[in-house]
């Protein structure tokens, strides 16, 4: 997160100094040490424990945070002291949006950039799929239709050569005969 590579940067806006061993231990420490400050902060300040739990562990509508209203802000140093003092109150208070939501910043990263990855590689191998099915189409038909086609058509020609074969050929004259004989023998470059 920080230059030093965890979050002790002295010169960073939001360091770790009150609990080093959570920024030492990476995102899941951060955020065991941030969840355990805010239930601190809540026994200490809050209401009593079973009302908390109720009203916090569920989300608000977007209509119950908008009806909040303050008419009157005062401003008490007491309490302004305590959040300089109090450990677990300035750990919330920095890393609400300090470390801890860089660090789940950076592992939505990580994680939208190996989903992207997996969704292009799915998406080419669907793509050489498609292709290969279409090629094997292709082919099926080139095997199945085009060349019984062509073998029919052998087949055809043979079974004509052999009926005209079968003609009285004394019945025809010379050039009826030699008319016959260029049609059926020119393909084979035969004469004869």
């Amino acid at each position: 997160w920080y230059a030093d590579g965890n979050c002790t940067d002295s010169s960073a806006k939001h360091s770790n100094v009150d609990y080093p061993s959570a920024s030492a231990g990476g995102v899941y420490a951060l955020a065991l040490q941030f969840q355990e400050s805010v239930e601190t902060v809540l026994e200490r300040y809050g209401g009593p424990r079973d009302e908390w739990f109720d009203t916090f562990a569920k989300p608000r509508s977007r209509a119950d945070l908008i009806t909040v209203t303050f008419k009157t802000v005062t401003f008490d140093a007491e309490r302004a002291k305590l959040l300089e003092t109090d450990k677990p109150v300035r750990f919330v208070l920095e890393n609400f949006d300090g470390s801890l939501y860089k660090g789940y910043t950076l592992v939505l990263d990580v994680l939208k950039k190996e989903m992207k990855a997996i969704l292009t590689k799915v998406h080419f191998e669907l793509r050489l799929m498609f292709g290969i099915y279409v090629a094997l189409l292709l082919f099926g038909f080139y095997m199945l239709l085009f060349r019984r086609t062509i073998g029919g058509s052998y087949s055809h020609t043979e079974r004509s050569r052999d009926f005209v074969q079968m003609l009285p050929t004394h019945v025809l004259t010379r050039g009826e005969i030699q008319l016959l004989k260029d049609h059926y023998c020119q393909a084979e470059g035969d004469t004869e």
